[in-house]
């Protein structure tokens, strides 16, 4: 589903971002293109963004971050009270096996502890700080630290 904002420019689902990387697209490239949508751009428009369920994944690498995915929608749902959609509740999108995103040992206590609990019932396992947006970030040091965006170097 193309969802077009102004003609020289189209909002990017997560179906799009997901072939895109089945594709060979640099993964944080197509779902960062996604997130920039759903956070900045294409706010009003975030139920079309997540509406069309993914592809099949064509390998066992690919169904990792098909799950990943759908873990990603459901935790954005969640966060921004948005409804789910269904397919994101497949059992398809449930890893046999834990995938530690970092792979040394040293990571997965921490890992374990703060994943967000739609990655972890899928056994994803990626911390609490893979979301980290400038948008955010931005909120955070205006209101906490009384910081102006032009004096973050955002303005």
């Amino acid at each position: 589903m193309a969802i077009h904002a102004r003609p020289q420019y189209r909002y990017h689902t997560m179906s799009e971002a997901f072939d895109q990387i089945c594709q060979g697209e640099t993964k944080w490239v197509a779902l960062g293109n996604f997130l920039n949508d759903w956070w900045r751009f294409a706010v009003n428009y975030r139920q079309e963004l997540i509406a069309t369920p993914l592809a099949p994944a064509p390998n066992p690498t690919l169904h990792r971050w098909a799950a990943f995915c759908a873990a990603m929608v459901e935790w954005l749902c969640e966060k921004d009270n948005v409804p789910c959609p269904e397919w994101v509740k497949q059992e398809c999108y449930i890893l046999a096996k834990p995938w530690f995103y970092y792979e040394d040992e040293e990571s997965r206590p921490w890992l374990l502890a703060t994943t967000f609990s739609p990655f972890k019932v899928r056994n994803i396992f990626v911390g609490n700080r893979v979301f980290l947006n400038k948008w955010d970030l931005e909120k955070e040091f205006v209101v906490l630290h009384r910081w102006t965006p032009e004096e973050m170097g955002m303005g």
